[in-house]
């Protein structure tokens, strides 16, 4: 009986302690800077879609850069334009076009777990009864990671 007791025992303690170590398993959050967070504004004429997406290279930043020029300079309010791509990637979140104000979009976290890059960002639209300008707006936020080699994977919170 003792024999049977003490199995029962080691049984149960060898898989509470590996239930305990899954459990202490934790996400490894990525630091980020935010290069600009902000709106667009006018009819989409930069041909910014609502996306989400990298951009890992010189020639692609250089396309981005023209591109979210186009309407208006708005890469001179971001905090650094000159990026050493060999240590760096940009991630980016664009809004749909909207036809107010009051709406954002950010990126609140980035973390990796089971090898995917995981980037949490969240959407904020008015209340319902919040007085907002009547002009089309499409909120974006551009943030600065080490370069990763994981795949990446954007999650919305709401």
């Amino acid at each position: 009986m003792r024999l049977i007791l003490c199995t029962f025992l080691l049984v149960l303690l060898g898989c509470s302690s590996t239930i305990q170590s899954s459990k202490t398993l934790k996400k490894e959050e990525i630091v980020f800077s935010t290069i600009s967070k902000g709106t667009l504004f006018g009819n989409g004429i930069e041909g910014i879609l609502e996306e989400k997406f990298t951009i890992t290279n010189e020639k692609q930043w250089q396309v981005f850069l023209n591109k979210i020029n186009s309407v208006n300079n708005v890469s001179s309010s971001f905090s650094e334009i000159n990026i050493n791509f060999s240590n760096h990637n940009i991630i980016c979140v664009f809004d749909t076009i909207r036809n107010t104000g009051g709406y954002a979009i950010e990126i609140e976290r980035i973390f990796i777990e089971k090898k995917n890059l995981n980037i949490v960002y969240n959407k904020k639209e008015p209340d319902p009864m919040e007085m907002v300008t009547t002009i089309i707006t499409q909120p974006y936020h551009i943030v600065k990671i080490q370069k990763r080699g994981e795949d990446h994977k954007f999650i919305t919170k709401n």
